[in-house]
């Protein structure tokens, strides 16, 4: 499972998102035919695979994916292992980002308890579970929880000296939460050592877009739209990189609409804002909130314009 790993992580380094599914689906039916479909191995895949659907905002398969494997692993007996845990992790994270908070919220407390139970409250698997349990608390609205459980996670990355991705993920997190809260200089602070442990990691990392993406909107509420948009920009193209035209993909589009927008440059607005409302209308219909929300956008850009 090693050499599986390390070529799949290459796939997704080389920017290459449409060769990253056939590999996974490649691999599960190699471990069918060895260890079966019913091992801990293949349910490892399928958390691979359940991921990456995730990721590239296809929910109802990745949501299938995450149950088979989780199945998998109860009836083999293992729902009180770490392997558990982390795809339970997972799964919650498709929770949140398809708005069932409740329910993230319930699954990150699940798999914390587990971690708890089987003496993983040491490991960066647990650091993990509480960066993404104080998202979830964001998305409730209970800030003061968020909060609370992102320093708890911040300190357990600094205790066990944990790689620059976990300490990168874990100052975003507090970021974004500073940022909620109206504690827009703690915010600043924060974002910037993520920002620069990203800009030294040696290959770029899948969650560098939303550490970009944070600093651009501290930098729009403070009015500084010149600075906003290569941040904006570059994490545009880093998801695009991951995970191609994903719903992240098209609300950077959006958001780059906006600062373009701000600056007075429509015609460059128009241009992204089309962008992010194909994007939406293709993975979320035409009649979607988003979309309706990007097209009442165009509209009054369109109104704007003045004829050359």
């Amino acid at each position: 499972m090693t050499d599986f790993y390390d070529r799949l992580d290459a796939l997704y380094q080389a920017g290459d998102p449409e060769a990253v599914e056939p590999f996974i689906r490649a691999q599960l039916r190699h471990v069918a035919d060895t260890a079966g479909d019913d091992s801990p191995e293949y349910a490892a895949v399928l958390n691979e695979l359940g991921g990456f659907l995730r990721g590239v905002s296809r929910y109802d398969e990745s949501e299938r994916a995450f149950q088979q494997g989780l199945d998998i692993l109860k009836a083999q007996g293992g729902h009180f292992t770490t392997q558990y845990a982390v795809m339970l992790m997972n799964f919650a994270g498709l929770y949140r980002l398809t708005g069932r908070a409740d329910e993230a919220v319930r699954l990150f407390t699940e798999a914390r308890q587990l971690l708890d139970a089987s003496g993983a409250e040491k490991d960066a698997a647990y650091a993990a579970v509480l960066n993404n349990l104080a998202l979830a608390y964001q998305d409730t609205g209970d800030f003061d929880a968020a909060l609370q459980t992102a320093l708890e996670a911040d300190a357990l990355a600094r205790q066990l000296g944990t790689g620059d991705h976990e300490k990168a993920a874990s100052r975003n997190n507090l970021a974004v939460l500073c940022l909620c809260a109206g504690r827009p200089r703690e915010a600043e602070a924060y974002i910037d050592e993520a920002l620069d442990l990203y800009d030294r990691m040696p290959e770029p990392d899948v969650h560098h877009a939303a550490a970009l993406t944070t600093k651009a909107t501290l930098c729009c509420r403070a009015g500084q739209f010149e600075k906003a948009l290569p941040l904006f920009l570059r994490a545009k193209d880093l998801t695009a990189r991951f995970f191609g035209r994903n719903i992240e993909y098209a609300a950077g589009e959006r958001h780059i609409a906006m600062t373009y927008e701000a600056l007075g440059d429509l015609k460059n607005a128009l241009v992204h804002i089309a962008s992010a409302l194909k994007t939406y209308e293709q993975l979320l219909g035409p009649d979607h909130p988003r979309a309706a929300e990007c097209r009442a956008m165009q509209e009054r850009i369109l109104s704007r314009e003045t004829p050359l």
